[in-house]
This record gives structure tokens, sequence and C-alpha cells, in this order.
């Protein structure tokens, strides 16, 4: 790597470093700004500081309940998404066995029709028949 392509990378990566730096920044203002406007709102509103406890009280259970339904739906589907996995991984072992086991049998049903007086093709008693005469 010459000097000439380190240092183009160097800059590169600080280049980026900065873009994600700017980038936390501009989502650091905008949730400072969301939680000051929220927070003015709430203060600035008509209602009366009760009803604006229960408000925030409800809104806070409402969320809960949400996020609690949400993770278990989500824990549901990686479940389900797991049990998927196995079963493809089960089937794909079980195949390779079977294949392994046809190449065996294969191999064992060549060996035994070459070795026995009984031919099971005429294929295998021509391919004994010209290993004789040799």
């Amino acid at each position: 790597m010459s000097l000439k392509e380190i240092l183009a990378k160097s800059k590169k990566e600080k280049k980026k470093a900065k873009a994600v730096d700017t980038a936390k920044k501009v989502g650091v203002g905008l949730g400072i700004g969301a939680a000051i406007g929220a927070a003015a709102g709430i203060l600035f509103a008509p209602k009366s500081g009760e009803e604006t406890r229960k408000d925030i009280a409800n809104a806070a259970k409402n969320a809960a309940e949400t996020m609690k339904k949400n993770v278990e739906e989500a824990g549901e589907k990686i479940t389900k998404i797991v049990e998927e996995g196995k079963e493809r991984i089960a089937n794909i072992r079980s195949s390779k066995e079977e294949i392994k086991e046809g190449k065996e049998e294969a191999a064992s049903a060549e060996e035994k029709c070459c070795d026995d007086s009984q031919c099971c093709s005429e294929e295998c008693c021509e391919e004994s028949d010209t290993k004789e005469e040799v």
C-alpha cells in the first residue's frame, strides 16, 4: 500500500467519523428539543395539575402495556423462527445422512455384485468378465 493510498484512507475515515459525530449531535438536539416542547406543553396546558398528572400516569401506563405486548409478540416470533430453523437443520442433517447411507448401500451392492457369482446387472457381469480376463 502506497503512502498516498494510506493518506487517502485516513482522510476518508476522519470524514466519516466527523459525519457520525454531527449526526449524533443533531439527534441529541432533536431529543432535547422534543423534551422541552413536551414539558412546555404540559406546563401551559389549560388543565389543572391533578388532571395533567392523571394524564401523564395514564400515558405511562398505556406505554408500558404496549411495550409489554410488543415484547411478548417479538418473543413469540423469535421462538417461532428458532423452531423453524431447528427443523430446517434437522431436515438438512437427515438428508445428508440419507445420501451417505445411499452411497454406502450402492458401494456395498457393487462389491457384492462383482464378488458373487450372481450378477445384478449386465454391466456388472461385463466388468467382472474383463477383470477375470486380465
